[in-house]
């Protein structure tokens, strides 16, 4: 084939494929069927859940292993779980809270179940999946109000955060490269997950629901190292939740590694049913 030919035909194809290509990523963005198809899409599912109107008697938030205790697919009853995954952050907690509180005044729930493993409250928005689990479900217009300076600053670090919206990202899978310099400057708690947390339990006190913070199951191998975190009670303090904090670590449970598929995901058949007894207590 010549050159020329070749030119031709790529040029004919491009002229045919770009429409096309381009109404198929506009129907996903402004019908928000890619909700349905891209990577994290129980992201999606607890903040179209958050913004229901039902009356509920625990609500769950929390990470991916609360996720797997509590799946946000089944949980829809009494026990309404918004749990999703750990690259959200406390941030993004707040915001799905944020978000039910507001669709539910006048039927709000009794408590509030914040469930993390402990390397959760590490997150500072900093970590390869920002940009893709926080960014494009939550940097929107509407969540602007919720965003404090260190998050906001935080957002500004990943590279391209200003392009998370538009249709042709967000209904991808596209991520830019970002790797963080680690910030010393905190053991567990970091400095989003500080903000955050005082903004949750502010909310709770403020509309009279009990908030609990509870450690799910850690591999055994990690024992030590979980322990050691209890020591950092100015961490707990600075935030006001020292004593849920404290009682948080004092009453993890360490599981045998074998129970485990990876550093602190279950195995599918050792997931335990209603870890917490959040059922019996939303029977009483």
């Amino acid at each position: 084939m010549g050159i020329k030919k070749f030119i031709y035909r790529f040029l004919l194809f491009c002229i045919i494929a770009f429409p096309v290509l381009t109404y198929n990523s506009l129907y996903a963005y402004y019908t928000r069927s890619y909700e349905f198809t891209v990577n994290g899409t129980e992201v999606y599912v607890s903040i179209n859940k958050s913004n229901m109107r039902k009356k509920v008697k625990a609500l769950i938030i929390g990470d991916s292993v609360g996720k797997q205790l509590y799946d946000n697919d089944t949980y829809n009853g009494d026990i309404f779980s918004l749990a999703s995954n750990r690259a959200m952050s406390i941030a993004g907690y707040y915001i799905l809270l944020k978000n039910f509180i507001n669709h539910n005044q006048g039927q709000l729930p009794q408590s509030v179940y914040l469930l993390l493993t402990p390397s959760s409250f590490l997150n500072n928005l900093d970590q390869i999946f920002t940009f893709h689990y926080f960014l494009k479900p939550f940097y929107k217009s509407q969540n602007q109000a919720y965003f404090t300076p260190v998050c906001i600053q935080q957002i500004k670090k990943v590279p391209l955060y200003f392009t998370s919206q538009l249709p042709f990202v967000v209904n991808t899978n596209w991520s830019p490269e970002y790797h963080a310099d680690k910030d010393t400057s905190y053991h567990i708690i970091s400095p989003i997950s500080h903000d955050y947390l005082i903004k949750i339990s502010q909310l709770c006190d403020s509309n009279h629901i009990q908030l609990n913070i509870l450690g799910t199951p850690v591999k055994m191998v990690y024992k030590k190292q979980t322990l050691a975190y209890a020591h950092y009670a100015n961490e707990f303090k600075s935030c006001g939740l020292q004593n849920q904090l404290t009682s948080y670590f004092n009453h993890i449970q360490f599981m045998p590694d074998s129970v485990f598929f990876d550093d602190i995901h279950f195995k599918k058949e050792h997931i335990p049913k209603d870890y917490f007894k959040l059922e019996s207590k939303a029977d009483e």
